[in-house]
């Protein structure tokens, strides 16, 4: 068999997931061997290999997820600086984070087609299971680059020579034809056992991303004709719809749950909610435990703490990423009924109480949080309802429970010993998993396309898709007869889209595939003046910064400059 170059885990990494296991869970090794596959263990560590490239530092570990998408409407960077950030809209084509993130999506794709090359004809995957599972992993990072690159080089191929590596960009239509293509393909060519979920993809995972990539193909930015567009929309619901009747996957009885699941290294093996993580279980600490995700660290809860850490109750975070006013008020009042709207001195809705808490930690001994009187223990609701005198700015929370609205730290992710389990040390490496798919989006995936295919919402979608939804998070619904407009139930969708997947790196692509992003970014120079963001410091200049430099160019991102360099028939994308 021909040489391979394939990064490789463990054999377990590869065996049925358990509650409490993760996929990716010793250090990659590279392995180059004349006879490689000589067992089906064999094909598991190539496989490993191809999934292994989103749990690094440079892709879903942190700067994708975080870096290149946590800055839309709905969620800023708190920080303020001159540098080459993406985070602020002030980057160009030399800056490292989009050239690192650029890099590691095409070494997955790299691994793909190595590892598709060497096992398309082994005795040791005769179904080709294996092999259509990295098929589709290969399609889903042509995507992730078409999505946020536009044109670029579809690499469906084995790189051998040096001659292969000039190679221009495809255009953006083009790479997602043929990503939805082969995707479609391998619905019935992967695995349908959903022991393998989330660390591992399925037949539902794929659906479950086709609907995503067709609602992306149906939006603002992709050039096809309104027929072609009209079609996405209808294979995306078929999708999204097939998960929907399988009854394989429901919601968890406890949004929260679902979070602190990911925190814990734990998989739902009852409602399967969460349908595909990105796995996180090196911290760093070693050199046997090193993937690099910094999920709870930078978009999380604040945590300053530098010892006693046996004594902690959160590890050490910087918690870089808030929430903003829109968000704020996306749960405070839009789309609430009247009685609720009347209520101010509590949060009724559950993932505004989870996302959005009123508080972070303070750095000393005790870790206590912030405003907790000397010599106390830790005690008090997590989210705002019996608090102990949390402080955020110069509000007191258990004042003011709408205390800085706008300022609050993203809490999705709380990197909380009682779940992660506690460090010993300053860790910025963390064990938190990530989600790529959650059922929750597939609701809202089809309630968006059956209104957009259909012209008008049905009243059973609304139903079994938006109130099902809302009712998991404890708040009431306006009856249907207010939403059966498309227009309505069209807006209805993307403020539920936000309220319920906001941080998890969805929010950006939703605005652009809308033809509104822009616009909507730019409302952060309207927010940043509402007396409840609690005006000046660093977070509001940093959010200013945001309105004020986001521009139509950001839209996609430059080709790095070093690609350029180095693919001569590659140009830099319009406007950069």
């Amino acid at each position: 068999m021909k040489k391979t170059l394939l990064y490789v885990l463990s054999a377990a990494a590869l065996l049925p997931a358990a509650s409490s296991c993760s996929f990716l869970d010793e250090e990659p090794t590279v392995i180059c061997s004349d006879n490689f596959y000589t067992s089906e263990q064999d094909v598991r560590y190539g496989l490993a290999g191809v999934y292994g490239a989103m749990a690094s530092e440079n892709f879903y570990g942190y700067y994708y997820p975080i870096i290149l998408s946590q800055n839309d409407d709905l969620c800023y960077f708190n920080r303020n600086t001159t540098a080459n950030y993406p985070e602020l809209y002030a980057h160009d084509a030399t800056s490292s984070n989009v050239y690192n993130a650029w890099v590691q999506i095409y070494r997955g794709i790299k691994n793909a087609n190595a590892f598709m090359e060497a096992v398309k004809d082994s005795e040791f995957d005769p179904d080709h299971l294996y092999y259509n599972e990295a098929r589709f992993l290969r399609a889903y990072y042509h995507f992730i680059l078409a999505q946020a690159w536009g044109d670029v080089p579809l690499r469906d191929y084995e790189v051998t020579g040096r001659d292969q590596v000039m190679c221009p960009a495809t255009p953006q239509y083009d790479v997602l034809s043929w990503v939805v293509s082969e995707m479609e393909d391998c619905i019935s060519l992967v695995n349908d056992d959903l022991n393998l979920a989330p660390s591992r993809i399925t037949d539902h995972t794929v659906e479950g991303i086709l609907a995503r990539v067709y609602l992306f193909m149906a939006g603002a930015t992709v050039q096809c004709s309104q027929d072609e567009k009209r079609e996405y929309y209808r294979l995306a619901m078929e999708h999204a719809g097939n998960v929907i009747s399988s009854g394989e996957h429901r919601l968890n009885e406890d949004y929260s749950q679902v979070f602190i699941n990911m925190i814990s290294d734990k998989y739902d093996t009852e409602y399967r909610e969460s349908m595909w993580e990105v796995d996180f279980l090196g911290d760093c600490s070693s050199p046997d435990k090193w993937t690099n995700g910094r999920i709870g660290d930078l978009l999380g809860l604040q945590s300053t703490i530098n010892s006693g850490f046996e004594n902690a109750t959160c590890n050490f975070a910087y918690g870089q990423y808030n929430g903003s006013l829109k968000l704020w008020d996306l749960y405070w009042q839009t789309d609430r009924t009247d009685d609720e709207n009347a209520v101010k001195d509590r949060i009724t809705d559950s993932r505004q109480d989870w996302n959005m808490p009123p508080f972070n930690f303070r750095g000393d001994a005790n870790n206590r949080p912030f405003g907790e009187p000397e010599g106390s223990s830790v005690t008090g609701s997590l989210g705002g309802i019996d608090p102990v005198p949390y402080v955020y700015g110069n509000v007191r929370s258990d004042v003011d429970l709408t205390a800085a609205a706008g300022q609050r730290n993203c809490g999705k992710w709380r990197r909380m010993v009682e779940w992660e389990g506690l460090m010993t040390s300053k860790m910025l490496y963390t064990t938190i998993n990530f989600p790529i798919l959650r059922y929750a989006d597939v609701l809202l995936m089809y309630a968006e396309a059956y209104n957009e295919y259909y012209g008008a919402p049905d009243e059973k979608v609304f139903e079994d898709c938006i109130v099902a939804i809302r009712d998991r998070a404890g708040i009431a619904t306006r009856p249907f007869g207010e939403y059966s407009s498309q227009e309505a139930f069209r807006q209805l969708v993307r403020n539920e889209r936000g309220r319920e997947l906001c941080f998890e790196a969805l929010r950006k692509y939703d605005l652009i595939r809308w033809g509104i992003f822009v616009e909507s970014v730019r409302e952060y120079n309207d927010m940043v003046v509402d007396v409840r963001f609690i005006s000046g410091g660093t977070p509001t200049k940093s959010a200013t910064t945001i309105g004020q430099n986001v521009a139509e160019r950001h839209v996609y991102l430059p080709i790095p400059s070093v690609e350029l360099g180095v693919n001569k028939e590659l140009v830099q994308n319009p406007l950069w």
